[in-house]
């Protein structure tokens, strides 16, 4: 027979280090998660101002964030799902959700994260120009859309949205139903072009607007001055003619483009137009995110590097 000892001392030793490495392993988890809560709860950059515009770098796209203390607005998302991380930094998990989300058109580098958005994010209304496309990113955007009983608004003729007190949209382009059907093709020549008022203070957004686009404009007679000119196209060499930078007249032009980008992104005659009317050339490339607050008076400038 076979006698086998049992070591009473070594039992309850080896059984207070499995409470002790249990109990450690709790906490150490219970901190994580206290520590990721705590950066959302409190790291995440707040709204300081009655509004910002912010001009997201998510490569070669367009993504624009524009919040007051009341309401997130999206215009475009950029190429891929990138944009996600992009927008933890700047809305609280307290207040995630997308108020408007604007399509300018649905080019893949400017829809693709919305899809994204939508997927994960509750929004309540989306706006277009009703330029359909058979891509496959745009068919799940359109999908999701009525799955989620989202609230859809054409914007095919001009029009205003207002917001809060002083603060509004002028939708400028497409200015009839009849431009759509009759360059039902050309999505940057029908991307959305609009101007957002805030008091004093004025940033034109223009998708991806060609030459073409822009004396449609001039043409109408508008009053195109503004603040802050997104370039259209990433600032390519078929945007950004003179005669219209002369009519808008921004001091700040913002350029969304990816680094060494295969398109030759900015144009050079590009760059040399804006230099030619003194404007204030940014780049998502170079500074990465670009931050603009106002009060309705004044600007402010803060770009990530």
């Amino acid at each position: 027979m076979r006698l086998v000892f049992f070591n009473k001392n070594k039992s309850e030793k080896a059984g207070k280090l499995v409470v002790s490495v249990s109990i450690l392993i709790v906490g150490v988890f219970f901190f994580l998660n206290l520590t990721i809560l705590g950066y959302f709860l409190f790291f995440v950059s707040p709204v300081s101002a009655d509004l910002r515009v912010v001009f997201l770098d998510v490569g070669q796209g367009d993504a624009i964030l524009i919040q007051t203390p009341q309401q997130n607005i999206i215009i475009d998302g950029g190429p891929d799902k990138s944009i996600v991380r992009k927008l933890d930094q700047y809305i609280p998990i307290t207040e995630r959700r997308i108020d408007l989300m604007i399509l300018t058109h649905p080019d893949g580098d400017h829809l693709t994260g919305l899809v994204e958005i939508l997927r994960r994010w509750p929004v309540i209304t989306v706006a277009e120009s009703g330029l359909k496309s058979n891509s496959p990113a745009y068919i799940e955007f359109n999908s999701l859309i009525k799955s989620k009983n989202i609230k859809r608004h054409i914007i095919n003729v001009p029009q205003r949205i207002t917001f809060e007190d002083n603060l509004f949209f002028d939708f400028l382009w497409p200015c009839s139903k009849e431009s759509i059907e009759n360059n039902e093709g050309d999505c940057n020549f029908l991307s959305l072009v609009f101007m957002l008022n805030y008091g004093d203070n004025n940033f034109l957004f223009t998708g991806d607007a060609t030459k073409e686009t822009e004396e449609e404009l001039m043409s109408q007679g508008l009053n195109l001055r503004a603040d802050v000119l997104k370039a259209g196209h990433h600032g390519s060499k078929h945007s950004s003619g003179l005669n219209f930078l002369k009519a808008v007249n921004p001091e700040y032009a913002i350029i969304s483009v990816g680094k060494d980008n295969n398109f030759g992104h900015p144009s050079l005659r590009v760059l040399d137009n804006f230099r030619k009317i003194n404007a204030n050339v940014l780049r998502t490339d170079e500074k990465g995110d670009i931050i603009f607050e106002s009060n309705g008076q004044t600007l402010t400038l803060k770009t990530e590097r």
